[in-house]
């Protein structure tokens, strides 16, 4: 295209600019002529009286002056707007507001003054009619842009929020997700429930159960009352009616008085966490405690170090990855983006947690967030927040982690979310159901109730497996579709590693192969790597040698060597261990021949 072209095109697009614009005012004006906004000329006079003593501050004349003006003038527009003005002033009286503005409105659409069309936005707005609010407070911003009249710029930031929630809103309406929650059967009973918890076997369900202490004697004064208490109670799965057994309370050391809140396991159901509040001097402060079954079914209770509690922060609320070795928490602590937030720590070699890290902008607000649950996926996370935008309250959004810091959480939408607080919520290990606290309109009670999850809310669908490691039976958690990389190990124990499905474990979750004993000085294992072509290694290949590279990191006294038929291999593996994963280079050797059959690692061991 030419110079001339381009002068040509721009002044052409310039003069439609213009005409559309002439034409817009132009019919702006004959619209306002058509709505008949003005009062008649007899009766001008007393509508500027009106003004004036409004102006003044003697709202009352004004408004019966007004009354009387609009009376008289029934299709006139002008009379309703300021009618509608006057009840703002009057103490925001919503009779009147809606009334004469919608009045105004009704008799000219397109009325110029851009308050009449704020004002019914935030009618609409109260309705619940959040389209007709967007447009109305659409209306009101293309109007005031125009003008330099600064009482109809007075509301501007508020029909900013207006309009933002009005947007928000709409579209939640328009996005409503299936909703249809029952009552968990086995866990709710007559009295209420709160704060369930099901384990990633999906065999137990731990919960909070209110319970009668005793009744206070009535007297002359005093009716009969009855003491309540919340206690911890769990249910366990039965297989042939295929729902949660009676409620059961937990022995001792639980429940011993000091109020006890939710609680978490790990995957083989061993170890426990839950928050207990003990008052001492008059503080009552919330820890997290750690709980351990040993092999007669005795429980051992402890708290955790300083690294998770303080001695005047409040702890609660714990969720712990399947694998044991993350721990997610609610905290007031120091250091955080404001009210309670939500932390965690992981396991350290010695056994230790490491001390707190906050999540930061991408889950936690100047607001509160609560209740944090970490799916047996390990990525996804569930929890309240009043800090993101919502329905009200508490509401309850979702997150997957490490998708960077740029990523923010979903709120889990209407109606699962509603004006009320949302406590807490649950997901199942299929990642199928959710499950919370809450109260049915035939319920007399506070009941656990689970729904069929949407399917943008759910996590990847999640299998518990267990096989053995030395003497002890240990579990963990796969997807149940794909492969896996399973890496278990035990103090003193050669570590399994290996790719593995689902499906290769029964049904009771028990996997084909037994583990070796005891780990040899002198240990050799077969490396399941596959090998492409060249000597290159494939992803499932990487993934395998990430978990051997995790282990050997763990026990730096381990000398290895590698062994291929093809020596190109051996060193490829070799080149990846020591470049990639950091692993010392005078730890590993490598070499090929026909002395292997197939890739394979030597532990030369130290422990």
């Amino acid at each position: 295209m030419s110079a001339d072209d381009i002068i040509e095109t721009s002044w052409r697009r310039n003069l439609l600019v213009v005409v559309f614009f002439v034409w817009s005012l132009l019919f702006s004006n004959f619209s306002y002529a058509q709505c008949g906004v003005k009062v008649k000329g007899a009766h001008q006079k007393d509508f500027d009286r009106s003004l004036a003593l409004y102006h003044r501050g003697n709202l009352r004349e004004a408004s019966q002056l007004m009354r009387r003006v609009a009376q008289r003038n029934p299709k006139a527009a002008e009379p309703q707007f300021w009618l509608g003005m006057y009840a703002v002033a009057n103490g925001y009286n919503a009779v009147g507001i809606r009334r004469y503005f919608g009045r105004c409105l009704e008799l000219c659409p397109s009325y110029p003054d851009a308050r009449a069309h704020y004002y019914q936005g935030v009618i609409f707005y109260t309705d619940r009619h959040y389209d007709e609010a967007v447009t109305a407070f659409d209306t009101y911003f293309s109007l005031a842009n125009a003008t330099d009249d600064s009482s109809q710029l007075v509301v501007y930031n508020d029909a900013s929020a207006y309009l933002h929630w009005s947007r928000f809103l709409a579209d939640a309406e328009l996005q409503r997700v299936p909703f249809d929650p029952e009552v968990l059967k086995g866990v709710s009973g007559r009295r209420d429930e709160n704060l369930p918890y099901i384990t990633p076997d999906g065999r137990r369900c731990y919960y909070l159960r209110q319970v009668a202490e005793r009744r206070n004697p009535a007297s002359v004064y005093t009716p009969d009352v009855e003491r309540t208490s919340w206690r911890l109670f769990y249910s366990d799965w039965v297989d042939g009616d295929s729902t949660f057994g009676p409620g059961k309370e937990l022995p001792p050391p639980f429940n011993q008085g000091a109020p006890e809140g939710s609680i978490t396991a790990t995957a083989d159901g061993s170890t426990l966490f839950f928050s207990r509040i003990v008052t001492e001097g008059g503080y009552a402060n919330s820890d997290i405690y750690t709980a351990r079954c040993d092999a007669s079914g005795r429980w051992t209770i402890e708290p955790l170090g300083g690294n998770v509690n303080g001695s005047r922060t409040w702890e609660s609320q714990p969720s712990v990855s399947s694998d044991g070795r993350w721990l997610y928490f609610a905290s007031n602590r120091k250091g955080g983006m404001g009210g309670t937030d939500i932390w965690r720590c992981h396991r350290l070699p010695n056994g230790d947690w490491s001390r707190a890290e906050n999540l930061g902008s991408s889950v936690n607000t100047v607001g509160n967030e609560r209740f944090p649950f970490l799916h047996a996926d390990g990525r996804s996370l569930y929890f309240v927040s009043d800090g993101w935008q919502g329905f009200g309250g508490y509401d309850f959004y979702f997150i997957t982690l490490g998708e960077g810091a740029d990523a923010v959480p979903t709120n889990m939408g209407l109606p699962i979310n509603s004006e009320d607080d949302e406590l807490c919520l649950g997901v199942t290990p299929d990642g199928r159901r959710a499950y919370f606290p809450g109260r049915l309109e035939t319920s007399r009670s506070r009941d656990i109730l689970i729904f069929d999850l949407y399917p943008a809310a759910r996590p990847v669908a999640m299998q518990c497996c267990r096989t053995r490691v030395g003497e002890r039976d240990t579990a963990f958690m796969l997807p149940l579709r794909g492969r896996s990389v399973l890496s278990v190990a035990r103090p003193g124990a050669l570590p399994l590693v290996a790719m593995v499905q689902a499906r290769d474990f029964s049904a009771g979750g028990r996997y084909h192969d037994a583990m070796p004993l005891p780990l040899p000085t002198d240990s050799v294992v077969s490396l399941a790597v596959t090998m492409l072509p060249g000597s290159r290694l494939t992803d499932d290949d990487e993934r395998l040698l990430d978990a051997w590279a995790a282990w050997l990191i763990d026990h730096p006294r381990v000398q290895v060597e590698i062994g291929c038929p093809k020596v190109t291999d051996a060193k490829a593996i070799y080149r990846y261990l020591v470049d990639h994963k950091k692993l010392r280079a005078e730890r590993i050797s490598y070499q090929g021949g026909t002395a292997f059959t197939h890739p394979q690692i030597r532990l030369l061991c130290n422990l």
